[in-house]
């Protein structure tokens, strides 16, 4: 069976997360991916926790599979060197500054004129022609994302969900680009800007926003179009509940809260009583283990789900074995459980894990 991307070849100058994050997806699906580095100019990412005998698991995730070499491409001989491997490639993935890849040589204009098939991916903080610093934390405050998080106070996001999202956007430019290729022959420059990715992640809030001309309350745990949408505590602990139609909302409400069963009819009563209606359904919930709410729940075609720990997706054999957990000997970090398959192809199969890159000397 032939692999996904094994007649593909990458070379990646990008760090840290969202450009990795891009490039990971072509080496889980066997293309051949070189990592540029230097011995002073390496992935900082090789030093974030969590560390264990000098390695990184954070590098460790975003860089399975891939290769390493040590390039100086601030140097003339290096650059010249580099010149040839970029004849050879089929993609290139920066996350530079618009000014430093210019300043390096690197940009889209340089390097399709050595190779006139390369397909050129660039992900940065604003667009191309702004050399403003970003980083997933700056964006989620930037975009508004930060601020329509939390209950009294912006929260961030706990994980770095605009770098990954910027990541992934990318890899479908890139992919979308190679189908088209191979169908025309023609070529082209991707970017993604992680702001606009930001933006596409407010979704309605924005468009809402631009109708009443004010700045949404603090959402809490509660859909801000839609209730009941979110996380509510029950007797010892707290689940989450989607209902999206007045349907799910009746049944609900006859087998759970039945005195209500003939208010609230429409998502629009509902959204306008939210914060009575929780204190009721929470009233509910304190009879009830969360385990068995959600199997009520369930057993009633209610979606629910229970707040999950890390430590309860570890003891999950389910997410295993559909592979989107897995499960590696580490040689330095020891056993450990990483993030593994989310893009699920009938023919295709993901590439079995292998270590990331030492940093070549």
């Amino acid at each position: 069976m032939e692999n996904l991307f094994t007649w593909i070849k990458v070379l990646d100058c990008s760090r840290i997360f969202s450009g990795p994050f891009c490039t990971r997806y072509f080496a889980d699906y066997w293309a051949d991916v070189l990592k540029i580095e230097t011995e002073n100019f390496f992935d900082e990412s090789r030093l974030f926790y969590p560390i264990k005998n000098w390695k990184s698991g954070y590098f460790e995730v975003l860089n399975r599979w891939k290769k390493s070499i040590n390039l100086d491409i601030k140097t003339a001989d290096w650059l010249a060197l580099f010149y040839e491997l970029i004849k050879e490639v089929d993609i290139f993935v920066e996350n530079f500054s618009p000014s430093v890849k210019k300043r390096l040589k690197i940009d889209y204009e340089t390097l399709s004129t050595i190779n006139p098939r390369l397909i050129y991916g660039s992900v940065n903080g604003y667009w191309e022609n702004w050399d403003k610093k970003a980083y997933d934390v700056i964006v989620q405050a930037e975009s508004w994302i930060a601020s329509f998080n939390g209950e009294d106070k912006p929260i961030k996001n706990a994980t770095a969900m605009i770098d990954a999202f910027s990541g992934n956007s990318l890899a479908l430019g890139i992919a979308s680009l190679l189908y088209k290729r191979e169908k025309t022959g023609n070529w082209d420059f991707v970017n993604v800007s992680m702001i606009a990715c930001g933006f596409q992640l407010l979704k309605q809030n924005i468009t809402a926003t631009s109708i009443s001309g004010k700045n949404p309350d603090f959402p809490g745990n509660q859909d801000t179009s839609i209730f009941p949408f979110g996380f509510y505590k029950t007797g010892d602990g707290n689940i989450s509940i989607a209902i999206w139609n007045d349907v799910l909302w009746e049944r609900f409400c006859e087998n759970i809260i039945p005195d209500i069963a003939w208010k609230y009819s429409s998502n629009s009563l509902r959204m306008a009583a939210s914060e009575h209606l929780v204190k009721n359904m929470e009233y509910q919930f304190d009879a009830y283990k969360t385990d068995d709410l959600v199997k009520k729940l369930e057993d009633l075609w209610i979606p629910c789900g229970k707040i999950a720990s890390m430590t309860d997706l570890i003891a999950n054999p389910k997410f295993f074995e559909n592979k989107y957990l897995s499960k590696f000997n580490h040689p330095e970090l020891g056993k450990i459980v990483v993030p593994y398959k989310f893009v699920d192809f009938k023919s295709y199969e993901i590439e079995p894990l292998k270590l990331a890159p030492d940093l070549e000397k």
